[in-house]
This record gives C-alpha cells, structure tokens and sequence, in this order.
C-alpha cells in the first residue's frame, strides 16, 4: 500500500512538474511586438524646445503665463524618458498589447491611458507671436527625434494644438527625417497602416486606418540664405498677435507599425522640438 501511495505521489509531481513546464514554453515566447524583458524599452533625453533665429517674433515656453524666450528646457510628465509600444488612433485613447500568438501577431490589449506617461514623452509648450500674427511650422534645422532608422520608422509624434480657432489633433510620421528603406519589418496586426481604435472588455481590438502623415510638409522653408524662413505646404497653427497656443506633444513608439519589432529596442537618443514663426503678409 505504501508503495502504491508513493507510486501516486510520485505521479501527482511529474504531473505538476509536467504542467509547470507547459506554462514556462507557452509564456516564454519571444515576441514580434516586443520581446517580454526589463530592457523592452527606448531612452529618450528630452532636450529642449527652440524657435526659429532671425528677426521672428516667435517665442516658446513651459508655462502658458511665461517667461517666453527663443528656447526653453522640456519639462515632460510623470517619469518620462523611456518609450514602449503603444496604439493610438487620435490621441484620445493609447491601448498596449497584452497577448500574441507564437507568430507575434497581437491577440488582447489593455487600455495604457493610465500608464500614458511611463510609456510615452508626454508634455506640453506653448508659443507667442509678439506683438503681429504669424504661421506656426516646424523648424528642421533644430528639431531633433533621433538618427536611428528603426526607431524613426516605428516612432510618432503627436500633437494637440490648441489657439483661438480650436484644437487641431496631429499625428505625424517620422520616417522621412532618416534614411528608413533598411528598417527591419514584420507584421503584428491582421491589416497595414492600421491602428487600435478601440477594445472591448474582453481585450479584442477594433482596427481603424492610420491617420498619421508625413511631417515634412510641416517644414518653414529656408529663404534668404538660411536667415529667414518662408511657408511650408502646411501650416501648424496660425497666431493673433499675442496670442499663446497650448501645444501638447506626445512622442511614442506605434505599437501596429510594422517596423515596432525588437531591433527599436535599447536605443539612447536625444529630442528636441522646434519651430519657426512666418510673418502672415
């Protein structure tokens, strides 16, 4: 009888050993999106925002009552300076994966709004035209999101730009600041240049189409040798004269993007926003 016990008991822990070992080799997949480590993430050192030189009237600051000035230090919310892969469709809402399939195609989500600032660079600037009204674009020279080509491809930067004429939402590619042909790619979402819109409770996501854009055509065009700046194809905002516009950024790696795959991690990068005030003739 003791030996029969003994027979049970030993059978009931190769059992046990045997469904532990099942739960390691499923949960221990490396996954497309992101592989499931403490080093899953981007560093980014926010450095500064600026504004155009010359004799713009554009200035920037942290704080909508000032001081405003030619440049000011990026102050972002809550700990900042790491990026993990999030979607968004329109800023509203961010969702982070929570399940995928040996293949690493996403199967649950979770709602990241909560977790926004850890994941994301989240902060907000805000620009003056002194004294005459101007159109607000980006200024290249000094806008800075990084070199690294898989981390441009799969990165975004968002932006809700709020002025007298209401709130704009942007969400734009980063692609064309680097040379990305070579970005390694490979697809997590059943669609291309889809992105998560909603989930149910359950986690299933509805996938909607991508609205991001291009941010080159958001550029103030050098003129005159360099020391002025002219219109861009598209314009970020237009200033009354004194006016302050609320720009709030958010710079994340799209979760959905085919180029979000483990070589974007353990990156170090640096950023910096900048912009150019056009005087409206």
């Amino acid at each position: 009888m003791n030996e029969e016990v003994k027979g049970l008991k030993k059978s009931l822990v190769m059992a046990i050993v045997g469904i532990m070992l099942f739960l390691i080799s499923a949960t221990g997949v490396t996954f497309a999106w992101f592989s499931l480590s403490g080093r899953a993430h981007t560093n980014i050192t926010p450095m500064g925002g600026t504004i155009s030189e010359g004799d713009t009237v554009l200035q920037i600051s942290t704080s909508y009552n000032g001081p405003f000035d030619k440049e000011c230090n990026l102050v972002i919310n809550g700990q900042g300076g790491d990026l993990r892969p999030v979607s968004t469709l329109d800023l509203e809402h961010f969702y982070r994966v929570i399940m995928q399939d040996d293949s690493g195609m996403a199967l649950l989500y979770e709602n990241a709004d909560k977790d926004v600032d850890k994941d994301t660079i989240h902060g907000t600037v805000y620009l003056k035209c002194l004294n005459v009204p101007c159109d607000v674009y980006f200024n290249r020279d000094d806008l800075k999101l990084g070199s690294d080509i898989q981390t441009l491809a799969a990165m975004r930067l968002g932006m809700k730009i709020t002025s007298h004429a209401g709130t704009t939402i942007y969400v734009f590619k980063l692609d064309e600041l680097g040379d990305t042909a070579l970005a390694q790619q490979t697809a997590t979402v059943p669609d291309d240049n889809t992105v998560v819109s909603s989930i149910t409770e359950k986690g299933k996501a509805t996938y909607a189409n991508d609205i991001s854009e291009s941010i080159l055509s958001y550029m103030a065009v050098p003129v005159n040798n360099g020391k002025e700046y002219g219109a861009g194809s598209n314009l970020l905002v237009k200033l009354d004269a004194d006016e302050v516009a609320t720009v709030e950024y958010w710079l994340y790696l799209e979760g959905c993007d085919k180029n979000c795959i483990n070589p974007v991690q353990n990156r170090d990068m640096d950023i910096s926003l900048a912009f150019a005030g056009v005087d409206v003739e």
